[in-house]
């Protein structure tokens, strides 16, 4: 999957916010829906709900998109561990899914929001 496979996904979602949005901007909304979808999934567990369903399919295709946006030609050692982390992130999300394990959800949160934050930071430094 590449930006444009990112653009459509966004599509079916909220058209506002992809519409001529840069591929910065896809990959930070991409970012941002991933985090909301897994702090539901963490509030369906601490209400004592099975987690799986459409949050976790988005949580799931979100980090697929994350990963097929790497450039590993270009980013380098940067590519490669953010692929680690988005490959760690898919390991903890078939956990979660398969016992309801919060521990291991919380952990994949703290990563994503550091990622969030981080991207987040990027583009606030472009203006």
């Amino acid at each position: 999957m590449n930006v444009q496979s990112a653009l459509n996904a966004y599509k079916e979602t909220n058209l506002s916010e992809i519409d001529g949005a840069s591929p910065h901007r896809l990959i930070e909304l991409t970012f941002q829906d991933l985090k909301r979808n897994l702090l539901v999934m963490r509030k369906q567990m601490s209400e004592g709900s099975r987690v799986g369903g459409l949050e976790a399919s988005k949580s799931i295709a979100a980090l697929e998109i994350l990963r097929s946006s790497l450039n590993f030609e270009n980013g380098g050692e940067i590519a490669s561990n953010l692929d680690q982390i988005y490959v760690y992130s898919l390991d903890q999300l078939a956990k979660i899914i398969k016992d309801d394990k919060q521990h291991e959800i919380d952990s994949v949160i703290a990563i994503i929001s550091s990622l969030v934050d981080a991207w987040t930071s990027i583009s606030s430094n472009k203006i």
